[in-house]
């Protein structure tokens, strides 16, 4: 596929605008997608005790995001995996009443860079003719990258131009604030979001539910698109994985089923997902880092951030710049809510804030440049110039590694004037990682 840049926009080939029902189908794409995912929104009722599918509170996914305790739980579970320690995880069974000892998986099937052809659910469904998705998974972090096709992006591609080199958050924010109402609202419509993923088996209490037996993955999120605080996600993000059987003994494709069933005890929603080529089959290099918060009050420099890396893919994501002027809209249930209301309200500064968030793809044999992005004028840039705030000009080192002890968990990575933790790596030598990542390496060298 080409990078989401070169896919046709809702301008034609002589610069008119296409129908005005394409933009509306733009403006329903995430709707579209609540739909699928929710079954019509319905799906809450479904996770209840009574049908088997009972959950924790601590498994719905900005759980820790709303108590701020996400860097020392997640940091935590990536010590546990690497140390290969069975820990007791809350069960999906009688809320948080009982806790039962499962399977904490260490092997993940899912290690790799992924695209979606298909997501459907009830009479809707949406494939990767409809949006671009990279979707990589490390042991530990990932980066869900899903942007819709419709995205106009020719309109903004080339509103970074003049900014002399500067890459800082301000000049995104500037950027967003010269876009018209309209912009706003069409920008808003696409999706990223990050966080921590525990695979467990687990005995469903529906004794009937045949993928009792099949991998469970529950994810939790510390950077999310859609979340708007208080109102986080009702349901766990929470489903079953079906590996497609393949001789060579690894996993190229799989299915996505949701964790609980419809009143016809089927599956209510379920994603397609195939191996991106070059991601060395989970097998090869992998990294993650997340961005260290200190624990006095976060500036702007140092928001969160999450930088996941699979063979020679990356995403990354970059959490949003609020200013403590936004307005509060209770009534909302999601970003692109939030943004309808405050552009209704002529409230332009509380839309921008939330639009702040930022995400993308690239790959390491490009240079380390972004190819798919959120921002779109972010489009080729150096991700380290654009996660660590790093002077694009500058001769030196875009990346320093400190190593303290043979563990990546004793390394301290400094990108720009930015410090960042290391969950996971397969890399061994500190400088050889230090390397890759100003791109004098070869990732083969692991």
């Amino acid at each position: 596929d080409l990078p989401i840049h070169n896919m046709p926009t809702h301008q034609n080939d002589k610069g008119h605008e296409q129908p005005q029902h394409q933009l509306k189908r733009h403006l329903d794409w995430t709707a579209k997608q609540g739909r699928i995912l929710t079954d019509n929104g319905n799906a809450l009722s479904y996770y209840s005790e009574e049908n088997g599918f009972a959950f924790a509170e601590e498994e719905l996914p900005h759980y820790h995001l709303e108590r701020g305790n996400s860097h020392t739980v997640f940091r935590g579970w990536a010590r546990e995996k690497f140390d290969e320690v069975d820990t007791f995880i809350p069960a999906s069974i009688n809320h948080l009443m009982e806790y039962v000892k499962v399977k904490r998986l260490h092997g993940s099937p899912i290690v790799g860079a992924w695209n979606r052809p298909l997501f459907t659910g009830k009479w809707e469904h949406s494939t990767d003719s409809d949006e671009v998705v990279y979707n990589i998974q490390t042991g530990t972090l990932f980066v869900d990258l899903r942007i819709p096709r419709s995205k106009p992006i020719v309109l903004w591609e080339n509103l970074g131009k003049g900014l002399g080199g500067s890459t800082n958050w301000q000049d995104s924010r500037q950027i967003l604030e010269s876009m018209t109402d309209e912009d706003l609202r069409l920008y808003s419509r696409q999706h990223v979001f990050g966080g921590f993923s525990v695979l467990t088996k687990e005995s469903s209490t529906n004794e009937s539910h045949l993928m009792k037996k099949l991998p469970i993955c529950t994810r939790h999120h510390c950077i999310d698109w859609n979340y708007v605080p208080n109102r986080p996600r009702p349901r766990p993000n929470k489903w079953y994985i079906e590996e497609k059987p393949e001789e060579e003994g690894h996993c190229n494709e799989w299915k996505e089923w949701s964790y609980s069933c419809d009143e016809n005890g089927q599956c209510y929603y379920w994603e397609n997902w195939d191996r991106v080529e070059g991601d060395e089959k989970g097998e090869g290099l992998r990294l993650a880092l997340r961005k260290r918060v200190p624990e006095k009050e976060a500036t702007n420099n140092s928001l969160d951030g999450i930088l996941v890396v699979v063979g020679d893919h990356f995403n990354y994501i970059l959490s949003r710049q609020l200013t403590g002027r936004e307005t509060s809209y209770p009534q909302v249930n999601n970003l692109v809510e939030m943004v309808d209301n405050a552009i209704e309200n002529g409230d332009r500064h509380t839309a921008v804030s939330y639009l702040t968030l930022d995400g993308g793809h690239g790959t390491i044999s490009s240079g380390w440049k972004i190819d798919t992005a959120l921002q779109p004028w972010r489009h080729n840039m150096n991700v380290f110039d654009c996660v660590g705030s790093v002077d694009s000009k500058s001769n030196g080192l875009k990346v320093k590694i400190a190593a303290d002890g043979p563990s990546f968990f004793e390394w301290e990575v400094l990108i720009g004037q930015t410090v960042w933790d290391i969950y996971e790596s397969s890399f061994k030598d500190a400088n050889v990682l230090e390397a890759l990542m100003n791109g004098n390496g070869s990732s083969s060298r692991l």
